[in-house]
């Protein structure tokens, strides 16, 4: 009952904004029936609400709260003002006071830990330098290792080469985002990336699985890829298009500014006493938030090697343009990646084996072009692609034709068009129009498949692989007259989009008609079907993201805010003695309650029943009535 009184107190005291505060990251469950101190104070008290509050604070900020339980007198008021407005503390007449359930929850979430609770209250044990001292049977906790870059106090560790990582992260990324604006990915129902799709991405772009899963979590956090919750797809989002249509340095500026606003708190802190030292910061994670959960320490992790990769930091040091990201200095990081990084590449290199060499970055409708129609082999400062009969079927369903490419390498191959690349390009000009595929409104499926040739058409019926389409043939209607060379029609009962992509992969190269009458997207922007809408307000892919700000709000918390602030204030409910009625009341209590008049003083025994309009409507268990008191005649009111 103390505990509750004596929160209530801190939460009657607090401001609008402390309160939308302590709200916004205790986030109370039950938002709906509190309303007033008292009842925030009894959902802040419970054992699963203190245990949230007290998992992401610091080993310093848990011994203060131990050795203010032991000796309240015993802490500075800079460190017990965080833990109040946490709702940690509670108060009784201007006096700050430890609260019990508080103290325990701690002290059993310490031993939980493997850590002893009194050695973080140990004489000469200082809030940053104290030892973990584990309970029989645990390893003690090491301290944080000194990286190499300590052992030389004044020479500054080398992060030049940061450029390119970076580099070659935006070449993942770009071709990442690009595969699947193609080819939708798959999610879990957590929201997290499948893994069969996080490898099929890996295939198609030539990146390594973990380097893709860092990439996707990258694009996820600059908003260029959005989540479709209901059909669990990850499309590009409507930003990408923007983001693709940049060069090099601005692409990477966008995905260092947004993974760095998504560091996970602790390791923000942490990085803070690190001096630029990211890996040192998430290796000291552990001692300095000794019951953070092992979720959060692997998300620090994972925060660290995606900073690695792009880029962000050269062996765990954070670079120099990523330095002035953190100093929310963009100007001056935009001078360091337009001194480090270099510009357009010249052109580009094909070889008769059709494969070409990019030796850096390309304008980004040459890049998109050349990707629309090539398949990455390694991407990196300089990549190298290679041009197929696929791939060129792939970039025309993308709009961009056979004399489109040929346009292409003319200009930007420093080369010129090899033959095997000029017949590869007459070849598939030749057949546009094979096979071309769209979507059919009528009983006899949802596709229509044109083919130009009976023999293909044939071919197609009977193709094993393509068994799953279920492939038919309508008959001519009766005395139709057939002409020579009137195309056939074939139809599948599946959607367009899946019939291509069989197709493809059985080597067929489809079209459509739309590419064929010059209506195809911007290369690397295939549409989707209407059922892949994109979604920008839906939720993210990786939860690794900083923590919401105080001031977001729901409208149920905002609304809980006020409640409380209003109810804080009412007459009578400002009162010690009226909280300590209120309890009595929620808890279904008697307390003796106190009242003097005319110079008389008299104490009840009182079932409290309501406070209102400055009186307490009460029943008296011992006389066996019910007496009604003006509030203003309390001078005392204790549990029974």
């Amino acid at each position: 009952m103390s505990g509750t009184l004596a929160l209530a107190s801190t939460i009657a005291e607090m401001d609008r904004d402390a309160l939308r505060a302590l709200v916004a990251r205790r986030r109370p469950q039950a938002a709906g029936t509190i309303a007033d101190p008292i009842g925030l104070a009894a959902e802040l008290l419970r054992s699963d609400s203190i245990t949230r509050a007290i998992v992401p604070l610091e080993r310093n900020q848990l011994s203060a709260l131990l050795r203010f339980a032991a000796a309240p007198h015993s802490c500075a008021p800079d460190e017990l003002q965080p833990l109040t407005a946490l709702g940690l503390i509670g108060r009784e007449s201007e006096q700050l006071l430890p609260l019990d359930e508080v103290t325990e929850t701690v002290r059993d979430a310490l031993i939980s830990a493997g850590i002893e609770p009194d050695s973080l209250t140990a004489a000469g044990a200082t809030p940053d330098a104290v030892t973990a001292s584990h309970t029989s049977g645990a390893t003690p906790a090491p301290e944080p290792t000194p990286r190499a870059t300590a052992a030389v106090p004044h020479q500054a560790p080398d992060t030049s080469t940061w450029y390119s990582p970076a580099l070659t992260a935006v070449g993942q990324a770009a071709e990442s985002l690009r595969m699947l604006t193609l080819r939708p990915g798959k999610l879990n129902r957590n929201g997290t990336v499948a893994v069969a799709s996080l490898r099929s991405l890996a295939e198609a772009t030539s990146i390594d699985v973990d380097s893709v899963s860092r990439i996707v979590t990258a694009l996820g956090h600059a908003g260029l890829t959005t989540p479709r919750s209901d059909e669990q797809l990850l499309l590009g989002s409507a930003a990408a298009g923007d983001w693709l249509a940049q060069d090099n340095r601005d692409r990477w500026l966008t995905l260092a500014r947004s993974t760095l606003a998504a560091i996970p708190a602790p390791l923000n802190i942490a990085l803070t006493a690190a001096d630029g030292d990211l890996a040192g910061a998430a290796a000291a994670i552990p001692h300095r938030f000794p019951l953070l959960p092992p979720a959060e320490l692997a998300a620090a992790t994972a925060f660290t090697a995606v900073a690695e990769q792009l880029g962000l930091t050269v062996s765990g040091v954070i670079s120099a343009p990523a330095d002035r990201l953190i100093a929310d200095d963009p100007a001056a990081a935009g001078e360091l990646v337009a001194r480090d990084t270099p510009g357009l590449a010249p052109g580009v290199y094909v070889q008769p084996d059709l494969s070409v060499v990019v030796p850096g970055p390309l304008a980004p409708a040459d890049e998109a072009t050349l990707s629309a129609i090539s398949r990455p082999e390694q991407i990196g400062v300089a990549s190298t692609r290679r041009i197929s009969e696929a791939s060129l079927a792939e970039g025309l369903e993308q709009g961009v034709t056979p004399d489109a490419a040929r346009a292409l390498f003319g200009r930007i191959s420093l080369t010129g068009i090899p033959q095997p690349l000029e017949y590869l390009l007459a070849s598939r000009a030749e057949r546009i129009g094979d096979l071309v595929v769209d979507e059919h409104d009528g009983d006899v499926g949802r596709t229509r498949i044109t083919v130009s040739r009976s023999d293909l058409a044939q071919t197609l019926l009977v193709d094993r692989a393509l068994q799953h389409l279920q492939l038919t043939r309508p008959a001519p209607a009766p005395n139709a007259p057939v002409a020579m060379g009137t195309p056939i029609r074939l139809y599948s009962r599946l959607r367009a989009d899946h019939v291509v992509s069989a197709l493809t992969d059985a080597r067929y190269h489809p079209t459509t008609s739309a590419a064929l009458s010059g209506a195809g997207r911007a290369p690397g922007t295939r549409g989707a079907s209407p059922a892949h809408t994109l979604d920008t307000a839906a939720i993210p892919i990786v939860d690794v993201s900083a923590a919401p700000q105080a001031t977001q709000l729901t409208e149920a918390y905002s609304t809980l805010v006020e409640r409380v602030y209003l109810a804080a204030r009412a007459e009578p409910g400002t009162g010690e003695f009226t909280r300590r009625l209120e309890l009595a009341m929620r808890d279904r209590s008697p307390v003796y309650v106190t009242a003097e008049a005319r110079g008389q003083v008299r104490t009840f025994t009182l079932l409290p029943v309501s406070v209102t309009s400055g009186r307490l409507r009460a029943t008296d268990q011992v006389a066996g009535v019910e007496r009604t008191l003006p509030v203003n005649m309390i001078t005392a009111v204790e549990p029974v």
